[in-house]
């Protein structure tokens, strides 16, 4: 996943994946057949730990708006400094590969509708518990955050700083007042 996120998909070699992975032209063959196998396998463990991580993070607190903010809070080391100028691995997957790769179109809009999902159940448990305006739609209140996470992350791809992320942070979490 390393060397495909350094390079892209395109700009990485069969030398620089067989050094990243610390396997021999052999071993590579046999356990992902071409680079496309590997490719798409590095893409679905991200998205699997990334909905893993936001799901955990939004039942992790007894107050469904105090979760989402931890989501949201979670984002700003992902989206600042250093690791924000590393950009967010299905952003720079969907730069490259789409709309050209509907296999990948598929897992990337896969992964927005899983995301989307958590995010609309916690919204609805935060209406139900009077911490959010039941009459805001959960659907379209949970695309937008999605939409502000992503946009975070290509803010952070070119040098958003911590204090500017929690601004924002701040400014989209008004809208579940």
């Amino acid at each position: 996943m390393g060397v495909f996120w350094e390079r892209g998909y395109h700009d990485a070699s069969l030398p620089d994946l067989l050094e990243g992975m610390d396997l021999s032209r052999g071993s590579f063959y046999k356990a992902f057949v071409d680079k496309r196998g590997v490719y798409l396998s590095a893409l679905d463990v991200y998205i699997e730990d990334a909905v893993r991580t936001v799901g955990e993070t939004l039942h992790s607190n007894p107050s469904p708006k105090g979760a989402i903010r931890a989501a949201f809070s979670q984002q700003v080391h992902f989206s600042s400094g250093k690791e924000g100028l590393r950009g967010c691995f299905v952003v720079l997957t969907a730069v490259e590969m789409l709309p050209a790769d509907e296999e990948v179109s598929a897992r990337i809009s896969r992964l927005f509708r899983r995301l989307q999902d958590l995010y609309a159940a916690t919204i609805i448990r935060a209406q139900a518990a009077g911490e959010i305006d039941p009459a805001l739609d959960e659907r379209t209140l949970a695309r937008f955050l999605v939409c502000q996470i992503q946009g975070m992350r290509v803010l952070g791809k070119v040098g958003a700083d911590r204090e500017e992320t929690r601004a924002m942070i701040d400014f989209a979490l008004k809208a579940l007042d």
